[in-house]
């Protein structure tokens, strides 16, 4: 997939665009532990050195959150609390992400999981056929 770096750069620090949700994570890098700090907008997951208040900088990691799995992770075998993975399928490339706490781990996971597009289409989709079908059963009585 092809993207403007500054573009999305501009996106990962522009206050106005829609942020989800933001708060410190760390990433398992040759099984070393990096902090840093995440920030979901859209389907994007920008994760930076600093925090919210120092974004001024390039993200070190972005994820488009498409064709992957969220799942939680065994933290007897990571070694670390507050871990789940996001594994891409196409490309068979896995990031492991710890959290802060099990209430931050709660929200990372449940939003990383509504977060792509396909998933907001079916929802969508779903949407509309309860619309149709409440529409035809007032109808008819």
């Amino acid at each position: 997939m092809l993207a403007n770096a500054n573009s999305l750069f501009r996106l990962g620090s522009d206050p106005t665009f829609e942020r989800r949700f933001s708060g410190p994570l760390q990433l398992q890098q040759d099984f070393q532990w990096r902090a840093g700090w995440g920030v979901l907008k859209a389907n994007m997951l920008f994760v930076y050195n600093k925090t919210e208040e120092e974004t001024s900088a390039p993200p070190f990691l972005l994820l488009i959150i498409e064709d992957c799995f969220i799942e939680l992770c065994d933290e007897n075998k990571i070694g670390k609390d507050f871990t789940f993975e996001i594994k891409f399928k196409s490309t068979a490339r896995s990031f492991i992400f710890a959290a802060d706490s099990f209430k931050s781990l709660g929200r990372w996971v449940s939003l990383l999981t509504i977060s792509p597009i396909d998933y907001i289409q079916l929802s969508k989709q779903s949407f509309h056929e309860q619309i149709e079908q409440t529409q035809k059963k007032a109808m008819r009585d």
